[in-house]
């Protein structure tokens, strides 16, 4: 009963403010449509593109592929295609901006491009650019450069940076091939100046010096084993005398001579007198001889007059053992002169490598500064030919794949119809915003207002109850 009364209540409201009601039901529907025909038209037009980066898929390829970096770059790509410079190349190559337009009219040709084209990112590969144009053939132009543009700010910065990096690189390189020859020359002319002692022979002359060492101390041991039996085998032929036994044995041929001598003839005769003389010359010589033959100078003496004898008087005149003796005894001589020339020069060559060996430290530490200045100078030279080198096949696949990776997959395209609502949406929507708005200023003026209509109200403001309502009474007949 008491929501009865409530609506009985609104509906009095709405009926004592009628004309609030209507006027604005009656009005708004007619703004609306002046609204809606007011309004210009405008098309919706968009393009997607497709960023496909298949050579970071591909293991061998991924170290040499260029990324986008779309995610991280699309803030500011976004911001460069929206600059003033590129939206006033777009207007141009459109028809929208003229030489003759003031900086004002081109500013707001700008300022509309600018607030139509919308960019956004589907993901981490699908870039979609949307507009809105009142002209739809504009629109499709439009959208055309505006996409160019972006592919030109995606693509620019990697290619600018790989023909950057590349020529940096092979300046780079340049310079350090410069350096890198001059430290190797350094190293060539250091070895070159003390190829004789340089460290890395240090080895091979340690070797040598200690087999010049070992040879030193074999020939020594040599030495002293042929003075040795050389001594031993002088004293023996002193002992012996081989020249007594040398001038016997020419006595005992010659008696035997004078025997066969004395059986043809007597002892007056000139040849018996002849071997006679000879026996006693001899027989003077050996005791000559024998007197003298007490040192190793006089054997000597008599090894080189026997030396002078042929062959057929050697084996005639001097006993085998006598001849065997002699021989041992040149033989130790040749060998102890041979020897003493070899101590000699092992000596020599046993001072020149100690010598050496002292300036070793000091070609050691020189060596080793220009060997790791070389290592060092061409370590950067080989790390920085690999990386231009890679920055090359880098910039190559980059030019290569920018025809694949790159994909338009829906082209601008010429709107048909126009995103704009049918003139009797805006009526409508005038007639809803009529009612309400009827409906708000009679609520709001009932509530407002002093005049007192309800009997409840009247009730409590006077403090009376009512008993009748007494209908209006019209004063048209006078009374």
């Amino acid at each position: 009963m008491a929501l009865w009364i409530k609506l009985y209540q609104l509906y009095a409201i709405l009926w004592r403010k009628r004309y609030y009601l209507l006027i604005p039901i009656i009005t708004m529907p007619v703004i609306g449509y002046f609204v809606g025909r007011s309004i210009p038209e405008s098309y919706h037009s968009h393009t997607s593109i497709l960023l496909q980066e298949s050579a970071l898929l591909n293991p061998f390829l991924s170290e040499l592929s260029q990324p986008f970096n779309i995610q991280s770059r699309f803030k500011a790509i976004n911001i460069l295609v929206k600059r003033k410079q590129v939206l006033l190349e777009v207007a141009q190559q459109v028809g929208l901006i003229i030489p003759d337009d003031s900086a004002w009219q081109q500013q707001q040709v700008v300022n509309k491009i600018r607030q139509s084209l919308k960019l956004s990112l589907t993901g981490a590969e699908l870039i979609k650019i949307e507009m809105v144009w009142p002209d739809p053939r504009q629109l499709s132009i439009i959208l055309d450069v505006v996409s160019e543009q972006f592919i030109l700010r995606l693509i620019k910065p990697n290619q600018e940076q790989a023909i950057t990096s590349q020529t940096f690189l092979a300046k780079q390189l340049n310079q350090q091939y410069k350096v890198l020859r001059q430290a190797e020359q350094n190293l060539f002319d250091f070895q070159l100046k003390n190829a004789s002692i340089i460290p890395e022979l240090y080895e091979a002359r340690e070797s040598t010096l200690v087999d010049i060492n070992r040879s030193l101390e074999n020939k020594a041991q040599e030495l002293a084993l042929f003075q040795s039996k050389l001594t031993l085998l002088t004293k023996i032929l002193i002992l012996t005398n081989p020249a007594a036994q040398f001038i016997d044995n020419k006595i005992t041929q010659l008696e035997t001579l004078k025997i066969q001598q004395l059986m043809l003839y007597t002892e007056q005769h000139s040849q018996v007198k002849s071997t006679n003389l000879k026996i006693a010359r001899l027989q003077e010589q050996r005791q000559r001889l024998q007197s003298s033959i007490q040192s190793q100078q006089g054997l000597d003496l008599l090894l080189n007059r026997i030396t002078r004898l042929t062959q057929q008087a050697l084996t005639t005149q001097v006993t085998p053992l006598l001849l065997a003796q002699l021989d041992s005894y040149e033989r130790y001589r040749n060998s102890i002169k041979k020897i003493t020339l070899e101590l000699k020069t092992l000596a020599k060559q046993q001072q020149y490598f100690q010598q050496n060996q002292a300036k070793y430290v000091t070609i050691e530490l020189e060596l080793q500064r220009l060997k790791r200045e070389h290592d060092e100078k061409n370590t950067v030279y080989l790390e920085l030919l690999t990386r231009h080198e890679m920055v090359s096949i880098s910039n190559a696949l980059g030019e290569f794949e920018s025809a694949t990776n790159i994909k338009i997959i829906t082209r601008p395209f010429i709107p048909e119809q126009t995103i704009n609502l049918p003139i009797i949406s805006y009526i409508l929507l005038g007639l809803l915003l009529g009612i309400i708005q009827g409906v708000a200023i009679s609520v709001a003026l009932s509530t407002t207002q002093d005049t007192l209509w309800d009997t409840s109200k009247i009730a409590h403001e006077m403090g009376l109850n009512i008993i009748a309502r007494v209908p209006l009474i019209s004063l048209a007949s006078g009374r």
